[in-house]
C-alpha cells in the first residue's frame, strides 16, 4: 500500500469534515485517483442539496456526504479550473452542465493560494458503467 498516497486521503477527509468546503489537498505532482463529476445521486427535499459535485466513487458510482470532495449546492457554483487535454475539459464541462457523471483519473488540488484545480488525467466514461 502507498501509504503517501493514503495520508493524502486522510488529510483529505479530515479537511472536508471540518470545512466549510470539501477540498483535497494534494501536490500537483500526485498520483491520479477515481473520481467522479457531476450528478452525485444525492437528492433532497429542498436547498441547499449537493447534487452536483466532485466526489469519490461509492456504491453503484453514487457519492455519500463523507465522500464528496466539492460540491455546488444550488446551482450556481462552477467547476474549479480544469487543467487536461481538450476533449477531457469538455466532456467534464458537459458533465457538469447537463447534470450528467464522468469519471475520470485525476487529482481536485488546492494551490498555495487557496483556489482548487482538477488536473484530469483520463477520462474513463460515464460514473455508472465505471463504479469501483
Amino acid at each position: 500500500m502507498d501509504w503517501k498516497f493514503f495520508g493524502y486521503i486522510v488529510a483529505a477527509m479530515a479537511l472536508q469534515a471540518n470545512a466549510r468546503e470539501p477540498a483535497q489537498v494534494n501536490d500537483a505532482t500526485a498520483p491520479a485517483i477515481r473520481l467522479h463529476i457531476g450528478d452525485t445521486g444525492i437528492r433532497c427535499a429542498r436547498l441547499p442539496c449537493p447534487a452536483k459535485g466532485i466526489f469519490l466513487p461509492g456504491g453503484h458510482g453514487l457519492a455519500g456526504r463523507k465522500n464528496l470532495l466539492y460540491t455546488d449546492h444550488d446551482g450556481r457554483l462552477s467547476l474549479p479550473r480544469l487543467i487536461g487535454d481538450e476533449a477531457a475539459v469538455a466532456a467534464v464541462t458537459q458533465a457538469w452542465r447537463e447534470m450528467g457523471c464522468v469519471a475520470i483519473d485525476g487529482l481536485l488540488i488546492a494551490t498555495e493560494n487557496e483556489t482548487l484545480v482538477l488536473r484530469i488525467d483520463r477520462v474513463i466514461g460515464h460514473c455508472h458503467q465505471h463504479t469501483p
